[in-house]
């Protein structure tokens, strides 16, 4: 099975489990080892939970149903409403003082989300556990280097809030001071997806010294 199919084998875990290994191999149509690898890997992200059901004889047997996550992860869509919520500030708040008061609130409290996840390192390590945490979360991204080889680079190959950025794109802009907050050193947009790259590519600024007085 591949990555992409994650998501059939758990929608049939949800809508029929607890179910074993070979009722998830003959409903999906592949063997039972293709079914257990993917097991392994989706129980320890705590997407799916296995039970140990010991019988009267035998060796014991093995059910799996959705765990907490996926019930967390699986089925929500909240674009609507974000896509509502961000119109509404941005169109029926007048207040260009109490606008920006609530835009630096909502970046605070998403770099916070990201920063709990993450180890106190250096900012390039940081910048690395963000890809991870990105990716984890459907944000397609990877942690390259730059031409010169010198800083590395946060790539997006998709965009969390795309349909917000065609309309607006200052959700970029609170996007990138976003990161600035996790990663606590200054970054620009060099590429973005609405100009027609392929990818929106984070890149951290040159920290200029101060030259002796």
């Amino acid at each position: 099975m591949s990555e992409s199919s994650d998501r059939p084998l758990l929608d049939l875990i949800r809508r029929r489990g607890p179910l074993t290994v070979l009722d998830l191999a003959r409903e999906l149509g592949v063997t039972a080892t293709a079914v257990r690898n993917r097991l392994s890997r989706l129980v320890g992200s705590g997407m799916v939970e296995r039970r140990t059901e010991q019988g009267a004889r035998g060796r014991p047997r093995h059910t799996y149903q959705a765990g907490i996550e996926a019930h967390k992860r699986l089925g929500q869509n909240y674009a609507d409403l974000a896509v509502v919520l961000w119109d509404e500030l941005m169109s029926n708040v007048d207040d260009r003082k109490l606008r920006r008061l609530l835009f630096a609130r909502i970046t605070d409290r998403l770099a916070e989300l990201y920063r709990s996840q993450m180890k106190d390192e250096s900012w390039e390590d940081r910048l690395v556990q963000l890809g991870t945490i990105l990716q984890d979360r459907g944000v397609e991204t990877e942690v390259t280097w730059s031409d010169g080889g010198s800083m590395p680079v946060l790539r997006q190959h998709s965009c969390p809030y795309f349909e917000l950025a065609e309309d607006d794109r200052s959700i970029c802009a609170m996007e990138r001071k976003m990161f600035e907050k996790v990663l606590g050193r200054g970054l620009r947009l060099s590429q973005c997806r609405l100009d027609g790259h392929r990818s929106c590519d984070f890149e951290a600024k040159p920290i200029i010294e101060a030259r002796p007085a």
